[in-house]
């Protein structure tokens, strides 16, 4: 058993120093150990605890510090940007925002709250971070639909929400309808049903709310949604005649942050944004230069009061020309 415990801490401590002193992914990590990236997680949570690391909160970079200083001057919000060097790749600037984003959901989330998730690829990164905390009556309710049987959303929301709730040992709560449906008569009638209004009401109690923002581009929105099983090119034509550029847990909106008369959110099971704006936190995480233009609809239209962001996608943000686009980043 000593024997065991030994190893434990060697590969904690491996596993530490590389993610504390050399910023390696925890996916690097994994290969490298030939472990899981859970795994990982575990070890770096375990170097923390048992005192091999020692976090000490320091004053941000004067220059990182003065992007989050500008945030909160434009926009009214606290801004967490997270420092990358210029060389990371959009896959690691999206990891470590994702592991920011947890880190920062838990000074803010603790017991007798209640959690409201937007399912999209940063939330799953973000569950996939999580570790486990000791906190009680947490309750945790997705803002969204499931998708349908023959698409994307189902499987993918509920493994998000079912890693939230064991993280928190949270009672969990689906929201049982479809992303979208085919008429707004129908959506009346489904959001009036017993079954949905235990979670719009839960919704409309949350303390605080994650979530990403999705990408409208010439009126086509980002995956899964354009796979045809969603939504079709009528719909793409109407998004495009609304003028909308991104959406916040599947209710578009246009580039000032407006939602109003944008006719496909009279078919989407997505949250009433006038209703969303009084969750008291409302923690969006986003990385890549193709979201820029959906989140500065967002911080127009007030829907965030804390950003997870990344400092390249940042200082791109912030400026009219994005700085430091690569070919790569910007398709």
């Amino acid at each position: 058993m000593v024997q065991r415990d030994d190893m434990r801490t060697e590969l904690a401590l491996r596993a530490a120093q590389r993610y504390y002193l050399q910023d390696a992914t925890m996916d690097a990590i994994a290969k490298e150990l030939r472990v899981s990236r859970s795994t990982v997680s575990r070890l770096i949570s375990h170097a923390r605890d048992s005192g091999l690391v020692e976090i000490r909160v320091l004053p941000p970079t004067a220059q990182v510090g003065a992007v989050e200083a500008e945030f909160e001057k434009r926009y009214g919000i606290h801004a967490h940007v997270v420092h990358v060097p210029d060389h990371t790749t959009p896959v690691e600037r999206h990891q470590r925002t994702a592991s920011h984003a947890t880190r920062v959901l838990n000074s803010i989330f603790t017991s007798d709250m209640i959690l409201a998730l937007a399912w999209g690829t940063m939330v799953r990164e973000i569950s996939e971070a999580l570790t486990a905390r000791t906190v009680t009556n947490c309750r945790v309710v997705l803002l969204n639909g499931i998708g349908n049987p023959r698409a994307l959303g189902e499987h993918y929301s509920s493994a998000i929400l079912t890693a939230f709730g064991a993280a928190y040992n949270a009672y969990i709560q689906r929201l049982p309808a479809p992303v979208f449906l085919d008429r707004a008569e129908t959506r009346e009638a489904l959001l009036a049903e017993r079954s949905v209004q235990v979670t719009l009401s839960m919704q409309r109690d949350a303390d605080v709310a994650l979530f990403s923002m999705g990408h409208v581009e010439n009126g086509v929105p980002s995956s899964p949604y354009r796979a045809g099983y969603f939504l079709d090119q009528l719909d793409f034509q109407q998004l495009l005649a609304d003028g909308v550029v991104g959406d916040l847990a599947t209710t578009f909106i246009r580039a000032d942050g407006s939602h109003d008369a944008i006719a496909m959110n009279r078919r989407t099971t997505g949250p009433d944004l006038d209703q969303f704006v009084t969750i008291p936190h409302r923690i969006c995480a986003v990385s890549g230069h193709h979201k820029i233009p959906a989140l500065r609809a967002a911080l127009r239209g007030g829907l965030v009061t804390d950003l997870v962001i990344d400092e390249i996608t940042a200082r791109a943000c912030l400026t009219d020309t994005p700085i430091g686009m690569t070919a790569e980043t910007s398709r």
